[in-house]
């Protein structure tokens, strides 16, 4: 498994969305990642996570929250459908839980 994670956000993640009815730990490109109906829905990687929205969702928080960048896999490349959150406490990702549940829902309706 990949070592550019932080295991404090982890753990939080781990907390926040294994109880949720579906979702399941995996690994997505080597780092930690959750799952609904086979798809994943977040990961944590660098200091942060990524989880995946709708585009529009995707660009008004980029456009309205200075935690929401957007998520790049590798330079130049970027995915429309992915934020990058990071946060230095990783308690505050608790404060993400509505756009978590709605990364669920997005995924596991369109798994």
């Amino acid at each position: 498994m990949a070592d550019n994670f932080r295991e404090d956000v982890k753990g939080t993640l781990d907390k926040l969305v294994l109880d949720m009815p579906g979702v399941i730990v995996g690994k997505a490109f080597g780092y930690p990642a959750y799952k609904v109906r086979g798809k994943v829905f977040a990961f944590v990687g660098g200091d942060g996570i990524a989880i995946k929205l709708p585009e529009k969702t995707v660009q008004d928080l980029i456009d309205t929250h200075d935690f929401a960048v957007p998520f790049s896999p590798a330079e130049g490349i970027v995915w429309k459908q992915w934020v990058s959150i990071a946060h230095d406490d990783a308690n505050d990702y608790r404060e993400r839980i509505d756009l978590i549940e709605d990364a669920v829902q997005f995924v596991g309706e369109n798994a």
